[in-house]
């Protein structure tokens, strides 16, 4: 009887897979995934935002509390109008050369995982 215990005691360990450790390559490309989408996320929502912005530019700032006097000219706040909408159209810009660079990134190394 104790021969048999031993029988199985030895064989338990041939039967266990040799693959007990982490897998990093897979732990490396589904990480890299998961940045890469959560940045096209985020730079998709930014993109809405800028582009909105530059539709419907902030208006300029117009202190409530300043004297009459020291009241800003309109073309000083027509300026300043300009320049929250030229301000929108770069984060446009920015936020698609952001989508454009992590998408192809995404893409690459899901198609990565399938293998």
């Amino acid at each position: 009887m104790a021969m048999a215990v031993a029988k199985k005691s030895a064989k338990a360990p041939a039967a266990r897979s040799g693959n007990d450790g982490i897998d990093w390559r897979s732990l490396y490309l589904y990480a890299v995934c998961l940045i890469t989408l959560l940045v096209v996320l985020f730079s998709t929502v930014s993109l809405i935002n800028a582009i909105i912005n530059s539709v419907f530019p902030d208006p300029a700032y117009l202190d409530p509390y300043a004297k009459p006097e020291n009241a800003p000219s309109p073309v000083l706040l027509d300026q300043q109008e300009r320049d929250n909408q030229i301000r929108a159209i770069k984060n446009i810009f920015t936020s698609f050369t952001t989508i454009a660079v992590a998408t192809p990134l995404y893409i690459y190394h899901w198609r990565q995982t399938k293998k």
